[in-house]
């Protein structure tokens, strides 16, 4: 019996190494996998929108989670590296950054105070004081300029330029005549979670001359009927988690969009 066992596993190995070898020596194999698995998720997406026009239409909310839930492609979405838009000036970027709770580097920064008066506002958040500083510090041996590393942090810490991308890929996928995609402000509270919106957690370091970032933000997009009368309540909320690990001397970066939906029950 155990000579048996061992004859299979033998001649399953040599299965696999033979299909590896086919697939190594056969670009045009490989290509093909490739080509299938890309139509394959674009017919998945393809799936997916018909459903959710069709429950969208029959006011099915629970066909359309069960839809959402269905699909394995919402839990890992490649992103493209951010690009840095002309038309966003950094005094722009550094007033809503300072607007948002960031931990960076484990310390955590609060956004101002809104029921404290204006005068103590500017002495409420240092985060983007101190992450200039960081900057300064870590491009001392590095050939990054202070100045361009902060400005990548700062496009990708600001709320507005980070939710783009995420909203382009939702849209992509959910949007249609029935139902659109709208980002849900920080402050909103999802009753189905006992969890607050938590802060963007960066973490900058130099090693080796190079500057390398990882950062992980979470934000709540909304999923509207069109036809629903209450225009400023989703129908279903998203949480869709970021992340991003980057050289940002090279301006090389690996992101990825998780999507989370509401259980069924």
């Amino acid at each position: 019996m155990s000579s048996f066992v061992e004859y299979n596993a033998t001649m399953a190995t040599a299965s696999m190494t033979m299909a590896s070898h086919s697939v190594d020596h056969n670009p045009s194999v490989m290509s093909s996998l490739i080509d299938h698995h890309v139509e394959s998720r674009e017919e998945s997406i393809e799936k997916l929108k018909s459903n959710l026009v069709r429950y969208a239409r029959s006011n099915d909310r629970r066909m359309v989670l069960r839809s959402l839930k269905d699909v394995s492609f919402l839990s890992y979405i490649p992103l493209e590296a951010p690009v840095i838009r002309s038309d966003i000036s950094v005094c722009d970027l550094e007033k809503e950054v300072s607007m948002e709770k960031v931990i960076l580097n484990e310390t955590l920064f609060n956004p101002p105070s809104k029921t404290r008066s204006s005068k103590y506002v500017a002495t409420n958040s240092h985060c983007t004081k101190i992450l200039k500083a960081l900057s300064q510090v870590l491009c001392e041996n590095s050939t990054l300029n202070e100045n361009t590393l902060y400005e990548r942090v700062l496009f990708r810490l600001a709320i507005s330029s980070a939710s783009a991308d995420i909203y382009f890929q939702l849209n992509s996928m959910m949007g249609s005549t029935e139902l659109i995609i709208k980002k849900l402000p920080s402050n909103y509270v999802v009753k189905s979670s006992s969890n607050s919106m938590k802060p963007s957690d960066l973490k900058l370091y130099n090693t080796g001359g190079q500057i390398h970032m990882t950062l992980d933000s979470t934000f709540n997009f909304g999923l509207f009927r069109k036809s629903d009368t209450v225009a400023n309540r989703p129908w279903i909320v998203m949480q869709c988690k970021l992340h991003e690990r980057a050289n940002l001397s090279t301006d090389e970066s690996f992101r990825s969009l998780n999507v989370k939906t509401p259980s069924l029950y």
